[in-house]
């Protein structure tokens, strides 16, 4: 069932590119999700729940509209949500909104030291960023919820896509089952291209100098040069160079 609904997804995208906007919608979403990962590696989450300005593009104009949180980890995903999947209003958009904030709940049931720190008496406040490999866990988790929460999406709404077998589904969500593990396995690991990349750079570097010299490869730009060849992979078109070649227009 999760084959059929990603085929009739990739199908309907093939078909059309520009299909739904989700294209277009997903690269942005997926540079603002760097752009995040910039602040999480260097800060920890409470760059984002400080509203700390190492971004100050990334920080809304409507600062008085934000909620007040009890709880800072329930900030910390309610601002993860805002910065990544925007204020839109179409059906894309939230379903990004889902995608995130469900990748960013996950992130914390997983991995409960991520809570404790925000939760901790001036937890929020000790700017200790995370961990590449749980930057990387919400990096490919985003994709593939994103993917699951459109389908969905389409499910209630009742949208045909190319593929007619979604007529036939019930609205409970079912199709979704299988789905995040079958598009997970589509998206590549930024942290194991920024070790490769880092690694190349440094023999080049070797091969030029007799130095020791380890190069400084930032996940957040790997992860953002990654964004194009993963929406692609995910939609469905024929991305031969991951990062390096654009998807189709």
């Amino acid at each position: 069932m999760a084959t059929a609904a990603i085929d009739a997804l990739q199908g309907s995208c093939r078909a059309d590119p520009s299909a739904f906007g989700l294209q277009d919608a997903a690269c942005a979403a997926g540079a603002r999700l760097a752009d995040a990962m910039e602040i999480l590696g260097a800060v920890g989450p409470s760059g984002l729940v400080n509203k700390n300005p190492v971004h100050e593009d990334l920080r809304s104009e409507e600062e008085g509209d934000r909620l007040d949180w009890q709880d800072p980890a329930d900030a910390f995903v309610a601002e993860v949500t805002r910065q990544v999947g925007g204020e839109g209003s179409t059906i894309v958009d939230a379903a990004l909104r889902r995608a995130i904030a469900a990748s960013a709940q996950r992130l914390l049931t997983t991995h409960p030291e991520i809570r404790e720190s925000l939760t901790a008496p001036d937890g929020a406040s000790q700017g200790r960023g995370l961990a590449g490999d749980l930057l990387c866990l919400l990096y490919r988790w985003f994709f593939a919820d994103l993917v699951t929460e459109f389908l969905r999406a389409v499910i209630a709404e009742k949208i045909k896509l190319t593929v007619p077998v979604l007529e036939v589904i019930d609205s409970e969500g079912r199709i979704a089952d299988g789905v995040a593990e079958k598009i997970l396995a589509l998206i590549p690991n930024p942290c194991e291209e920024a070790e490769a990349q880092a690694a190349e750079a440094t023999e080049a570097a070797l091969s030029e100098s007799e130095e020791s010299m380890e190069a400084d490869v930032p996940l957040s730009d790997v992860a953002r040069r990654l964004v194009p060849g993963v929406v692609g992979k995910i939609l469905g078109f024929a991305v031969d160079a991951l990062g390096e070649e654009e998807v189709p227009t």
